[in-house]
C-alpha cells in the first residue's frame, strides 16, 4: 500500500456548547494520507487474530466501539467494511465511541483510498508526553470523555469506486482484485494514529510544517545508531541532515512493547527509501523487511492483487501500545498539608489498566528537596479490605514534600501520576499553615423586586480545611448583617438572601469571608477589596413600542454587566459591554454578558427593532455559523415570555465577521491571542430585526428582551456598544411626539412638600405611567394615572424625600416618553 503525505498542516479549533480545555481550542489537522494500488500479483491470505476468530465461542465482549457513517456506499462495501470493522473493536481499548466518515468516491485512477485522524491534540490533561500531537480517538481514549461531539467524526476516510475489489471476508480474492477488507483494515490504523508530521520540502527533511512540535508517532522514530530523529540536538528539524536520516533505508520505530511480544524480538523496521516518497516513506513498515507472508505486513506500503491480510500483526499492536493504545490510569485523591503529624501519613491509589501489570511496580517516588538531588520510594502494597493500593510514609520533618506514583506493565511500559512525572508532581506541606482558602463565587446580578431571593453559592477550597464560611451585607451601604453558610459538600458552601420589602433601585452591598482550620485561623476573602454590589429591579408594565438614545443615565434595564456613558472615541451615551470583555483564562468555563430591558414589549404589526452597533468580538472560523463548533465569542439578541428562562434568538448570534470591516480592523490588532481594537464612532453600522422572523414569537406576545456577549476561553476584544434603540415605533409616533401633550405643568418648581402635574393631550390616551426617579437612577414611584377626557392630574408627597434633584417621566402606551427635571429643597 503506497501513502501520499501532504505536507501542509492546517490549523483548526473547536468549541463545543460547554466551554472547552484549552488545549482543545488549537489543533492541528493533517490532509488524509492517500493509498495507491500496486499491479503486482501477491495471492496470500492472513487469517485475523485468534481473539477475534474465538469470539463467538469464548462469548468475549468487543473492547471499542467504532461507528462508521456511510456516505454512498454499495451494501456490499459496507458487510466488508464492518468485517474491518469488527476486527480492530477487538484489538484496542476505548470506553469512548470512535466515530468513523467514510465516502465512496471517484479517486483518481490506482487510487485505493484515504484515511486519517480528523484532528491531533498536544497537551492535554491525560498526555504522556508532553508538546507531543495525539490523534483524536486517542485524545478521546485516555481522557475517558468525548472531545468531539458524535456529529464531528474522529476518522476521515475515502474509498475509490473505480477499483475491482473483493468484498469477501474469507481471504479467498481473486488474482485480479484487491482485498477491501485488508485495504480498510489498513487505513483505519493509519486513522488510529499511525502517521505523524515527517515530510520533504526543497530537499530539506521536516516534521510539523512550522510546528514546533512532533506526532506521538514520531517521538518513536530512531535510526540504525540508536538516534532519535527528533532529538534536535543532533537532527535540526528542517535540515538536509533529517531528510539524510529520513532517507537512510534504516530507520526503526522503538517500540519495547514490539520488541517482548513479537516472534523477531526485533523493534519494527519502518520505510525508508534512498528517494523520499512523500507516499510511503516512514508511516509504513519496511517491505523487503515484512514481504508477501510475513505476519506483520499489513501496513507496508505496497497492496498486491490477490493478498489478504486480517491481522494488524504484533508489529503494529506493539507500535499502538506505546503511543497510549495500551494505557494504564493511576487514580489518586493529593494529599492534603497538614500542621502536625498526629497519624501516619497514607498514599493511596487504585489502578485502572488495559495491561497486566506487575504489581511490585507501583511505588510512590518522594523528595523533601528535588528529584533531581535525591529521592526514596516506597511499595505500594494492595489492601483487599479496602481495595486499593496503600503504603505509609515515613516520620518526615517540617518542609514540603513533593512525590509521583509510577507503575510498569509487565512488557516494560511505565505509567505516571502525574503523567509528566518527574517534570511534575504533586506535594504537600508538613508545618503551621499560612495560607488563606481560595473563594469562588459567581457574584449575583440583581433580584427582582417580585422575587426578591437568592441562594447564594460559594466554594472555598483549602489546604487545611476550611471552618467557617459567611457573607457580610448592606442594603443601601447602611448596618451591616451577616449570614454563616452552611457546608453542601465538595467544597460548596450555601445560604439564603432574602429581601422582601425592598423595591427597585435598592442596592445590597456584600463580600465573602472564609476561614480555614489552621492554628492560625488564616483568613480569605471575596473580593480582596471592597465588595459585591447588585440592585433589587422593578419590571414596568408593558408597552407597545420602545425607545432610547442612552444620552441620560437610566433604570430601564437589568445590567450588571452592561451600562450606560459616553466612552472615548465616541460623542454622546450608549449603552456598552465591558471593555474589553474579559475571556476565562481556565478550562471549562464561559462568561456571558447580558442586560435586560424591564418593559416587556407587545408583539405587533410593527415588528421592528432597530438600533446603531459596533461588534468587536473573537470571529469564528472561515465558513462557520452560529451553533457550529467553531463559531467562537458572539453577541445575540433574545425574547423571553417571562424574562427568567426559555430564551429564544430574535437573530441569531453573530460576531465581528457580519462586517468586512470590524473583522478586518479586530484581526489587525491581534497580540497574542487578543484584539487591542478599540471601538470608535466610525464603526457605527445600523442593524434592522425582524422580531417575528425568526418564528419563535407570534404577534400580541408579550415578551422581554436582552441583549448577550457569549465569551469563550482565551481569546478575546473589545465588545459591544448598542445605541440609538428603537423597538416597534409605529410610523405615527415620530409625528404624534410633539403633537401629543397640548399642555404639561409640573409645579412648583423647586418644590418642599408636595409636586403638582398636570397635562391634556389633544387626542385620546387611554393610559400614562408616571415614574420619579431621584439623581442615582433609583426609582422612588412608579404608578398608572388615571386619564379623565384626555386630561391628567396628580399631586406627589415630597416632604419625606431627600433634598436633591428628581426626573419626573409620563410614559405613554405607544412608548412615547415625557421627562421634567425638579428640584426639592428643604425650604
Amino acid at each position: 500500500m503506497k501513502k501520499l503525505l501532504l505536507v501542509s498542516i492546517i490549523i483548526i479549533s473547536t468549541l463545543f456548547v460547554e466551554a472547552q480545555k484549552k488545549w482543545q481550542k488549537t489543533g492541528i489537522q493533517l490532509p488524509a494520507p492517500i493509498c495507491y494500488a500496486s499491479d503486482e500479483v501477491a495471492h496470500h491470505f492472513t487469517s485475523p487474530p485468534e481473539d477475534f476468530l474465538k469470539r463467538l465461542k469464548s462469548s468475549e465482549e468487543k473492547t471499542s466501539d467504532i461507528i462508521v457513517t456511510y456516505i454512498d456506499f454499495p451494501e456490499e462495501a459496507e458487510t466488508a467494511f464492518e468485517y474491518a470493522v469488527s476486527i480492530w473493536e477487538y484489538q484496542i481499548k476505548s470506553t469512548i465511541p470512535i466515530y468513523m466518515e467514510a465516502t465512496w468516491s471517484d479517486l483518481e485512477t490506482g487510487v485505493l483510498g484515504s484515511c486519517s485522524p480528523s484532528v491531533f491534540y498536544e497537551n492535554f490533561d491525560s498526555a504522556p508526553l508532553k508538546d507531543h500531537y495525539y490523534p483524536i480517538a486517542l485524545v478521546e481514549k485516555m481522557e475517558g470523555m468525548e472531545v468531539s461531539n458524535a456529529s464531528y467524526p474522529d476518522i476521515i476516510a475515502e474509498f475509490s469506486s473505480n477499483i475491482s475489489w473483493y468484498y469477501g471476508t474469507d481471504g479467498n480474492t481473486p488474482l485480479t482484485q484487491y482485498d477491501f477488507v485488508s485495504i480498510v483494515l489498513h487505513e483505519i490504523a493509519h486513522g488510529l494514529g499511525f502517521t505523524g508530521f515527517f515530510y520533504e520540502h526543497s530537499e530539506l527533511g521536516a516534521y510539523g510544517s512550522g510546528l514546533e512540535h512532533p506526532a506521538v508517532f514520531d517521538e518513536y522514530v530512531y535510526n540504525s545508531e540508536d538516534n532519535q530523529l527528533v532529538d534536535t540536538s543532533l537532527f535540526v528539524n528542517h535540515s538536509a541532515g533529517l531528510l539524510e536520516e529520513l532517507t537512510s533505508n534504516y530507520l526503526y520505530f522503538k517500540s519495547e512493547t514490539a520488541l517482548t511480544s513479537s516472534s523477531d524480538h526485533e523493534y519494527p523496521r519502518l520505510y525508508a527509501p534512498p528517494t523520499y516518497d512523500e507516499g510511503s516513506s516512514i508511516y509504513h513498515l519496511n517491505e523487503a523487511t515484512y514481504s508477501v507472508g510475513d505476519p506483520n505486513s499489513l501496513m507496508t506500503p505496497f497492496a498486491g492483487k490477490g493478498e489478504a491480510i486480517h491481522d494488524p500483526g504484533s508489529h503494529v499492536m506493539g507500535i499502538f501500545a506505546d503511543i497510549g493504545w495500551v494505557y494504564t490510569s493511576i487514580i489518586h485523591e493529593e494529599l492534603e498539608d497538614v500542621e502536625t503529624v498526629s497519624i501516619p501519613i497514607e498514599v493511596v491509589a487504585t489502578i485502572e489498566t488495559d495491561s497486566e501489570l506487575d504489581s511490585t511496580s507501583l511505588v510512590v517516588v518522594y523528595t523533601t528537596s528535588s528529584f533531581e538531588n535525591s529521592s526514596n520510594s516506597l511499595n505500594l502494597a494492595f489492601s483487599e479490605e479496602r481495595d486499593a493500593f496503600i503504603a505509609t510514609l515515613p516520620s518526615l520533618g517540617n518542609g514540603v514534600v513533593k512525590y509521583y506514583l509510577s507503575v510498569s506493565n509487565i512488557s516494560g511500559l511505565e505509567f505516571h501520576l502525574p503523567a509528566q512525572a518527574p517534570n511534575q508532581f504533586f506535594s504537600f506541606n508538613i508545618g503551621p499553615d499560612t495560607t488563606p482558602p481560595e473563594i469562588t463565587h459567581s457574584p449575583i446580578k440583581f433580584l427582582l423586586e417580585s422575587e426578591p431571593t437568592a441562594i447564594i453559592e460559594v466554594t472555598a477550597t483549602d489546604n487545611i480545611g476550611i471552618e467557617t464560611v459567611k457573607i457580610e451585607y448592606q442594603i443601601n451601604n447602611q448596618e451591616t448583617y451577616e449570614i454563616i453558610l452552611s457546608p453542601a459538600g465538595s467544597d460548596l458552601f450555601t445560604g439564603n438572601f432574602n429581601f422582601d420589602g425592598l423595591i427597585d433601585g435598592d442596592s445590597i452591598s456584600y463580600r465573602i469571608i472564609a476561614i480555614d482550620n489552621s492554628s492560625n485561623a488564616n483568613t480569605g476573602t471575596l473580593p480582596s477589596s471592597g465588595n459585591f454590589t447588585f440592585y433589587i429591579e422593578g419590571i414596568y408594565d408593558a408597552v407597545n413600542s420602545y425607545d432610547n438614545d442612552f444620552n441620560t443615565s437610566t433604570r430601564d434595564f437589568i445590567s450588571s454587566d452592561f451600562y450606560i456613558g459616553t466612552e472615548a472615541n465616541f460623542d454622546n451615551g450608549a449603552m456598552h459591554s465591558p471593555h474589553p470583555y474579559p475571556s476565562p483564562d481556565r478550562d471549562d468555563t464561559v462568561y456571558e454578558f447580558s442586560t435586560m430591558l424591564k418593559y416587556p414589549i407587545i408583539l405587533s404589526k410593527y415588528k421592528k427593532m432597530t438600533f446603531r452597533e459596533i461588534v468587536l468580538v473573537e470571529p469564528g472560523e472561515d465558513e462557520s455559523v452560529f451553533g457550529d463548533e467553531d463559531f467562537w465569542d458572539y453577541v445575540i439578541v433574545e425574547g423571553s415570555k417571562n424574562g427568567i428562562d426559555n430564551w429564544l434568538p430574535l437573530v441569531d448570534g453573530y460576531d465581528c465577521k457580519t462586517n468586512d470591516y470590524w473583522e478586518t480592523y479586530y484581526n489587525n490588532y491581534i497580540v497574542g491571542s487578543n484584539s487591542s481594537a478599540v471601538g470608535k464612532k466610525g464603526l457605527f453600522v445600523t442593524r434592522e430585526i425582524n422580531l417575528l422572523e425568526n418564528d419563535n414569537f407570534d404577534e400580541n406576545d408579550t415578551i422581554f428582551i436582552r441583549f448577550r456577549l457569549f465569551s469563550d476561553p482565551y481569546a478575546h476584544g473589545w465588545g459591544w456598544i448598542i445605541d440609538d434603540l428603537t423597538i416597534q415605533d409605529p410610523p405615527t409616533v415620530n409625528r404624534s411626539i410633539a403633537a401629543v401633550p397640548v399642555k404639561l405643568m409640573v409645579y412648583p418648581n423647586p418644590t418642599t412638600n408636595q409636586l403638582n402635574i398636570q397635562a391634556s393631550f389633544d387626542k385620546h390616551v387611554s393610559s400614562v405611567q408616571l415614574s420619579l426617579i431621584n439623581s442615582t437612577g433609583q426609582i422612588i414611584l412608579k404608578k398608572i394615572l388615571k386619564v379623565n377626557d384626555n386630561t391628567i392630574s396628580e399631586t406627589l408627597d415630597m416632604s419625606q424625600l431627600q433634598t436633591g434633584l428628581y426626573v419626573v417621566k409620563l410614559r405613554l402606551e405607544d412608548g412615547q416618553v415625557i421627562t421634567n427635571k425638579i428640584l426639592k429643597t428643604s425650604d
